[in-house]
């Protein structure tokens, strides 16, 4: 798919905005597991931008300081690196998109309910 930077950065934050309590879920258990990270997703994985699309997306967690964050080249750049150092994971998720033609977006995000919530919400769910 060609999309324009404007077209791909638009649809990424549909994305973000329809899946923020996925998102936050999943980076919160991350969080508890594994510490401070970021969400990573495929942007190929990215079907309808504007609706949730809780079973069709592949969601992976890289955390500051692992093995996998040296597998993959570190942080993308200051920007996310400095993110990882400082959000607060009650608040907010770092979620970087791989893009199709190569590359990385990275977003710092925030919604309504707080990843903890988001995160108690999908256990019960779940059970």
């Amino acid at each position: 798919m060609s999309l324009t930077k404007d077209e791909r950065i638009l649809r990424h934050k549909r994305f973000l905005k329809a899946n923020w309590d996925l998102l936050s879920a999943f980076a919160w258990g991350q969080f508890q597991e594994q510490g401070r990270g970021a969400v990573v997703v495929d942007e190929i994985d990215i079907i309808h931008a504007s609706t949730p699309q809780y079973a069709a997306i592949k969601l992976r967690y890289v955390a500051d300081a692992t093995p996998m964050l040296v597998d993959i080249g570190g942080w993308p750049g200051d920007r996310e690196s400095t993110w990882v150092k400082t959000y607060e994971p009650d608040e907010r998720v770092i979620v970087l998109i791989v893009r199709e033609g190569g590359g990385t977006s990275g977003y710092l995000i925030g919604g309504s309910t707080k990843p903890s919530v988001a995160f108690a919400r999908k256990r019960v769910e779940r059970n």
